[in-house]
């Protein structure tokens, strides 16, 4: 091999080992990134989608989400190159499915910089804390499946102290949620209907779990344009890292906002003294349900939720057609198996 064919080997294996280190330093670096993810989850109609489209200037008119759609989108940055926000909206609150969002995101970046943002129904408080508690649960189960041990003791450690810099007076109150983490209350234009009683004890119950969680608290209503900018700058926050517009609303006649850190449970009027988040949250839980029964989802067709085919949104007829021709095919020929006229089912060749 000649001098010039060796240096020419060298050069692409330079190049090779280059770019590997480049996309490796991307799924790792927890302080520079030009790509962050926001998944979503939440109540069922709340408006999710409603307010990613408005996010990302999407023109067509949003459609219930399934299973799981992905956007995405880019910003001019400070350099060359462009910032991208990718945004995972999980439908049906399954372990699989937010765990897929969540491993989909660290393949083009470091966890540190996902967001996982739940949007609770205002306007149900009936089953508000039955949804937050599902949602915790699959989120957590779902970071199991995603990350191993210790990928999540980092992000907890980086959560203490993104969340409490300074306030040493708080430290070690509350244990924060691995990932970063926002609760969006959703419908408060039918919300602020409610009485003052009623929207002070959601409130406070929201302001408590949003702080023992370490998340951030945002009221949105898509139907507000006022809310709408803010909910906005807030997914810009976590989308592209741009600064969140100063500003802390705990009036509970007003949509709060109550960034990340910003809170106390002095503030809120609550003591809780020293313990464990689950303790914490149950206490919070214990509040909120004393007041406010939770309902069950009995009404809700698990079929209807799990089969997509069951959907208006979905339906194609000539495939809808086939399908139910081909399931009455296989129950006849089932039914003379069972009979003894047919010794199998035939399977056609593929075409």
């Amino acid at each position: 091999m000649s001098c010039v064919s060796f240096r020419e080997e060298s050069m692409r294996e330079m190049a090779l080992r280059l770019s590997l280190e480049d996309e490796n330093k991307r799924k790792t670096d927890r302080s520079i990134t030009h790509e962050r993810s926001i998944i979503i989850i939440g109540s069922k109609g709340v408006g999710k989608t409603t307010m990613v489209y408005r996010f990302l200037e999407k023109e067509e008119s949003p459609k219930a989400t399934i299973a799981m759609d992905y956007s995405f989108g880019r910003k001019a940055g400070k350099s060359l190159v462009k910032d991208v926000v990718h945004v995972w909206e999980v439908g049906p609150l399954t372990s699989s499915l937010l765990s897929a969002a969540m491993t989909g995101s660290a393949l083009t970046h470091s966890p540190h910089h996902t967001t996982l943002l739940m949007m609770l129904d205002l306007s149900k408080p009936e089953e508000l804390w039955a949804t937050l508690e599902e949602c915790l649960t699959i989120a957590r189960s779902a970071m199991k499946m995603s990350f191993d041990d210790n990928t999540i003791k980092a992000l907890r450690d980086c959560r203490k102290r993104e969340n409490n810099p300074k306030n040493e007076a708080y430290e070690g109150e509350t244990e924060p949620f691995p990932l970063k983490l926002c609760i969006v209350g959703g419908r408060y234009d039918e919300f602020k209907e409610f009485n003052s009683d009623k929207k002070q004890l959601i409130g406070r119950a929201l302001r408590a779990a949003a702080h023992a969680l370490g998340a951030g608290l945002h009221y949105h209503s898509c139907r507000d344009t006022s809310l709408v900018r803010r909910a906005k700058d807030m997914l810009s926050h976590y989308g592209f890292g741009s600064q969140l517009t100063k500003g802390v609303c705990i009036d509970y006649e007003k949509p709060l906002l109550v960034p990340v850190g910003l809170d106390s449970f002095t503030q809120i009027g609550l003591n809780f003294g020293q313990g464990r988040n689950a303790h914490i949250l149950e206490s919070i839980k214990q509040m909120y349900v004393t007041h406010v029964p939770q309902t069950t989802k009995e009404n809700e067709n698990p079929q209807d939720l799990e089969d997509p085919a069951n959907d208006p949104n979905f339906r194609e007829p000539i495939i809808d057609r086939l399908r139910a021709q081909r399931e009455e095919e296989i129950g006849i020929l089932l039914q003379e198996m069972l009979e003894g006229r047919a010794l199998k089912i035939p399977i056609p060749e593929p075409m």
